[in-house]
């Protein structure tokens, strides 16, 4: 491998509220190749969304990024000057959030939203050239009449027309990396496809890379060739899908796997014992722990490193140190 596309390297993002410290982000390290396509997954509050954000630089206070280095093509975010992050925020780095309804202005046309992003990464295009381009780029995420459509409001386009806005605004500009928050939340099973097969085919065209940010794993074994696992900040398991997917081993990671729901099993469906920790009164040692079904003692005092349990395959978890070797 070469240098990455993104590289986020010990990231630390800090809510400072008057209830105590918020480490939404503590200690997260992610490489996204060009071209390629990486899962985070984990379940809501792990810490996925405000990764993202921190990339963004989308955060509002209290939360500031207090620590750690995002670097995108060689260059750092995070010591930046804004003027200098905006012109590659948008542009060269775009988001799709994840409810179109309310990321859409409600009361300005759909084209006009998209033509606003376009101009602003374009000081030399023309209004009359950057409709033109925005209806060519309705027309490649599939909408159909795009002329037409340019000209109405967001409540006048479905569910499924106003994401396929949201990734033409993501991608009019032609980004190196798209993150994708969740993109297919609010959509019904037939629109998620489509939507996938259209960001699977504009990637190919593009060579986009895609940070795709789900809970959802049928996602990312249909969408990404990477995967990390993030549970309360951190990031628990990393390495290929195929490579996850065959070989599970952070037991948090086992339990989402097994609560993915079976249509042909008749067994009551799995679910994690116990709660999401608050991240204000994180437990001591791992952070799984006192949810974990091999947890021991240990686990209760000391926080487990990152250990390479196969070739590219990472786990935070004491079971898979180099001298104890593998979990049976």
């Amino acid at each position: 491998m070469g240098q990455a596309l993104l590289q986020i390297r010990d990231l630390h993002t800090t809510f400072y509220t008057r209830d105590g410290l918020v480490r939404a982000v503590d200690g997260v390290s992610i490489d996204i190749e060009a071209g390629e396509s990486v899962g985070i997954v984990g379940e809501s509050g792990c810490g996925k969304s405000m990764t993202a954000m921190s990339v963004m630089g989308l955060l509002k206070k209290p939360g500031i990024v207090d620590g750690g280095n995002i670097l995108f093509d060689g260059q750092d975010l995070t010591s930046m000057a804004p003027r200098e992050k905006r012109k590659l925020l948008g542009n060269r780095i775009s988001m799709i959030f994840q409810e179109p309804m309310t990321s859409l202005n409600p009361v300005t046309t759909a084209g006009r939203q998209v033509r606003e992003a376009l101009l602003l990464h374009n000081r030399g295009m023309s209004r009359a050239q950057a409709k033109d381009r925005v209806i060519a780029a309705f027309e490649l995420v599939g909408i159909p009449d795009a002329a037409k459509r340019y000209g109405e409001y967001p409540h006048q386009l479905s569910g499924g027309l106003r994401q396929r806005v949201m990734i033409a605004m993501a991608m009019v500009c032609n980004p190196g990396l798209l993150i994708a928050d969740e993109p297919t939340t609010a959509l019904d099973v037939t629109i998620e496809a489509q939507i996938l097969h259209l960001m699977r085919k504009l990637q190919e065209e593009k060579g986009t890379s895609v940070m795709m940010i789900t809970h959802n794993l049928g996602v990312v074994a249909q969408f990404c060739t990477r995967l990390y696992v993030m549970y309360a900040g951190k990031v628990m398991e990393s390495g290929t899908v195929k490579e996850i997917f065959k070989h599970v081993c952070h037991p948090y990671t086992e339990g989402l796997m097994r609560s993915v729901p079976d249509m042909e099993s008749k067994e009551r469906l799995y679910n994690i014992r116990g709660m999401v920790p608050s991240m204000l009164h994180l437990p001591r040692g791992c952070r799984f722990c006192p949810r974990c079904p091999y947890s021991a003692a240990r686990c209760f005092e000391e926080e487990p490193d990152m250990y390479e349990a196969a070739p590219g395959h990472f786990v935070r978890c004491f079971l898979f140190e180099p001298e104890k070797g593998e979990r049976a």
